[in-house]
């Protein structure tokens, strides 16, 4: 391998350039002390109207930023690789903590990992910290159902998250609840947010902070990120609790903010509310752009804005700490690197007129003088010199591409229209070998990400340059093979999404992909939008999707997902109906009009719902899909002779499908074998082909009819209970808890525990009872004989007298069997089956059922 080959690996990076950052950490060290003076007169607190805990380092890309971001933490930390001729950091006590924000090709901050590295920063000084400890909980819990809270340490390995458990299990003991290291569920966000309403809170200190209880309804309504940021108000509520003197300084370093900065200001909102909320904590920001939080221009859409909030901000500030333009490095410095580097570590010996070239063309960047001294390693071999040297960065940029494989340069232009991709995605889109495309990904212009599926990202500088590489550059891109180029790569998303079809989590990250790639290029993705409305949990969905927007196809199907931010069912309708009024899209207006239909269906509007599903079938009478949705709408109205007529005009030709209808009819007869065995089979189908949404539904169903029959486990509805809660998904959570609560044979208690703990779901959802619940509870006080119970949900009954459905229908003959007269008129379910068999069927399942207990 030749030096050449190895020009973007750290061991040609100018590192030695930085020794000079002297204004910059002389900036920092005098903003630390002023800070920490803040902290210690009780200045840097919420209840002051100002914060004067922001420093900024702006300026061009490619200038050094990051590495004086990095250079400046290990200095205060007194780490080994801090610079030498910096001299000592102020000595500070406690010791000064640090938490690091990278936003480098990122375009959302993750807000709830930002509070908790914040929250790991203060954890080692042995204090609690229990209003944002029960607040980030809650909300998580919320937000994330199903997954437990990250293990993060602190510099010191000290356990975060044990720490946080520890903390919940003390103050939450008079509540009766207990937490454990694994995954934080809806239900267990339920009993937090009601442990903090009743006031049931081993601390009085917890149950007189008025902003957590704020907090967590806000949470219970909507967990946003916005909620989470506010969390960070929370963490200071505790910390001003700690004597000043024994907090540890702290800094937060946020590095690349120019990603989330401008545009529809939303990501910088976050960030804003974030710093305001943690005014002793002090925040090292280095980004391309100035921040114009004090302006009263765009950036005013902000939580928090004006030169009243943030006198340090205003470009006119004298004061540390405030905003810093980053200069490029001088001449001197790029002289001294130049000559140090001629004729050693492989460099060939320059002349003068070389290191001339070189430095007029650099403007003090570092990667320039990278690449430079890379293409004279090259340029000496080849006997060619001083031609090579000198010009501006992309021009540069586009000599380093000229002396690549084709192969590798194709892969770096496809690399720089995405945010992140892994060696698959760019031999897909590129055509290329697998070991090819990994060992461009070991190149080092080419950073590591966190991302699980996508662990890698081009440099930015890099990027940008090839972004605006002219078109008079040989084998340069022009615009139109830079978007035929985008749709290879949006095809090899296809392709990769058909790959993992059976994987959830990875199917989200690859139609996120495929979504940014849509709303960059303006390009337009059938498979994608069927993909999105595929995945469980449409409200998790939508927080992977672009901006809402009517300007694009994209934007269009993020407003039909923003539809499911709405708090409840009739809202959501009512956003639907909006949204099908106006001008979309065909495919983006078909979709939304079918989700209304269903919507409504699931509302209870069976007519309007069978209306629009039978002009969909007119529309499109060979479809599968919807021949099967009037008939079970049909069903689900007791118009069973009609449905009859209908499959006799539109028979299903889907084994599955098919065997779905048959089966619910069975159910609706009290023939639970065949009930159950044709939702099972039409569960597994639609695993198999990706539509996991649906097939989750009929998954709950099945376990349900198999909890009626006395054949199902409540491990089984465990599984089907996590998975429901951790894509956010709470009518399948519900079935999945009745049917766990009838399988709990022998043990009062514990059924009693999973029908409160069904309530607690509604109260985070509808706040309405259904025929799960219903259902569940009546077998619960047969079982158990107890007749209060029977009495309450007979009252409940009667006074909301619900309208007939099949589900319904079993509830009454429930009541029926416990001794009460029916409500609904009996309903022949055709085929020649009288009601009495059907009646009779129904008593039986009831008796097996009870006789387990």
């Amino acid at each position: 391998m030749s030096d050449f080959d190895r020009i973007f690996e750290p061991h040609y990076e100018a590192a030695d350039l930085f020794t000079n950052r002297v204004t910059e950490h002389q900036a920092f060290s005098r903003s630390l002390v002023a800070h920490r003076d803040g902290v210690l007169n009780a200045t840097a607190v919420l209840s002051q109207a100002s914060r004067c805990n922001v420093l900024t380092f702006y300026g061009l890309g490619g200038i050094g930023k990051t590495e004086l971001s990095h250079r400046l933490e290990r200095w205060v930390l007194n780490d080994a690789g801090a610079p030498r001729d910096w001299g000592p950091a102020p000595t500070l006590e406690p010791d000064p903590q640090t938490a690091r924000i990278d936003l480098h090709g990122r375009s959302t901050l993750d807000v709830a990992d930002t509070v908790l590295r914040l929250r790991a920063a203060f954890a080692g000084i042995g204090k609690r910290f229990p209003a944002f400890d029960l607040g980030l909980a809650a909300w998580w819990a919320l937000a994330h159902p199903g997954t437990p809270l990250p293990a993060l340490h602190d510099a010191r390995g000290f356990d975060l998250r044990g720490q946080m458990v520890d903390t919940l299990n003390e103050i939450l003991a008079d509540a009766g609840a207990r937490f454990g290291m694994g995954p934080l569920t809806v239900r267990t966000g339920m009993r937090l947010v009601e442990a903090v309403r009743s006031r049931r809170l081993h601390s009085r200190a917890l149950r007189e902070c008025a902003p957590l209880v704020a907090i967590l309804d806000q949470a219970l309504r909507d967990p946003s990120p916005y909620v989470a940021a506010t969390l960070a108000g929370l963490l200071s509520w505790d910390l001003e609790r700690v004597p000043p003197s024994d907090r540890p300084p702290v800094v937060a370093f946020v590095d690349a903010a120019e990603y989330i900065q401008g545009g529809d200001h939303l990501q910088e909102k976050l960030l804003n509310r974030i710093v305001h909320l943690t005014p002793a904590i002090l925040w090292v920001v280095t980004s391309r752009d100035a921040l114009a939080w004090a302006s009263e221009g765009p950036a005013s859409r902000l939580s928090a804005t004006g030169p009243h909030v943030w006198p340090g901000l205003a470009l006119t500030a004298t004061d540390e700490p405030r905003q810093h333009r980053v200069g490029d490095l001088s001449d001197t410095d790029v002289q001294r690197y130049l000559e140090m580097a001629s004729g050693s570590g492989g460099n060939p010996v320059l002349t003068p007129d070389e290191i001339f070239q070189i430095r007029q063309g650099s403007h003090g960047l570092p990667l320039y003088l990278d690449l430079s001294m890379s293409l004279a390693r090259a340029a000496a071999r080849s006997g060619i010199r001083s031609a090579v040297l000198g010009g501006s960065l992309p021009d540069l940029v586009v000599r380093v591409f000229a002396d690549l494989s084709d192969s590798e340069r194709d892969m770096a232009r496809s690399a720089s229209l995405l945010r992140r991709f892994d060696a698959h995605l760019l031999a897909q889109a590129t055509g290329s070998s697998l070991g090819d495309a990994q060992r461009f990904c070991r190149r080092s212009l080419v950073a590591e990400d966190t991302h699980a599926t996508f662990p890698f990202r081009l440099h930015d500088a890099v990027r940008a340059a090839v972004t605006d590489e002219p078109e008079s550059t040989q084998g340069a891109w022009a615009p139109a093979d830079r978007s035929a180029q985008a749709e290879r790569v949006l095809h090899a998303l296809h392709l990769r999404h058909q790959q993992v079809i059976g994987d959830v989590d990875i199917c989200l990250d690859v139609v996120e992909a495929a979504s940014s790639m849509c709303h960059a290029f303006e390009m337009k993705a059938p498979w994608l939008l069927d993909a999105l409305t595929s995945l469980p949990g449409l409200r998790r969905t939508a927080d992977h999707l672009p901006p809402p927007s009517d300007q694009s196809w994209i934007g269009q199907v993020s407003r039909m997902f923003d539809c499911w931010r709405a708090p409840d069912q009739s809202s959501r309708v009512a956003r639907l109906e909006r949204l099908a009024a106006e001008e979309l899209p065909n495919d983006v207006l078909r979709a939304v009009r079918i989700r209304l239909a269903y919507n409504l269906r699931s509302k209870g509007d069976l007519d309007t719902s069978l209306r629009m599903l039978l002009s969909f079938l007119a529309e499109t009478p060979d479809s599968e899909s919807f021949r099967f949705q009037v008939a079970n709408t049909l069903r689900m109205r007791g118009e069973y002779d009609a449905l009859q007529r209908h499959v006799a005009r539109h028979p299903l030709g889907s084994t599955s499908a098919a065997g779905l209808l048959r089966s619910n009819l069975a159910y609706d007869r009290g023939q639970l074998a065949e009930a159950i065995e044709g939702v099972v089979r039409r569960a597994d189908h639609l695993r198999s082909v990706g539509r996991h949404r649906i097939a989750l539904e009929n998954e709950v169903l099945a376990l349900w009819r198999s909890a009626l029959a006395g054949h199902v486990t409540p491990e089984s509805c465990d599984a089907a209970i996590a998975e429901a809660d951790r894509h956010g998904v709470l009518l399948d959570m519900r079935t999945a808890l009745a049917a766990k609560s009838v399988c709990l044979a022998t043990s009062a208690d514990a059924a009693r525990s999973v029908l409160e703990e069904a309530s607690a779901v509604i109260n985070s959802g509808t706040g309405k009872i259904g025929w799960r619940e219903r259902s569940s509870t009546l077998i619960y006080g047969l079982r158990y004989d107890d007749r209060h119970r029977i009495e309450g949900v007979r009252r409940e009954w009667v006074a909301t007298r619900p309208p007939w459905r099949p589900e319904a229908c079993i509830t009454d003959r429930l009541f029926m069997f416990a001794g009460y007269p029916p409500t609904y008129r009996p309903v022949e379910t055709g085929d020649g089956i009288e009601e009495a068999d059907v009646a009779q069927r129904w008593n039986a399942i009831f008796r097996s059922l009870l006789s387990h207990s």
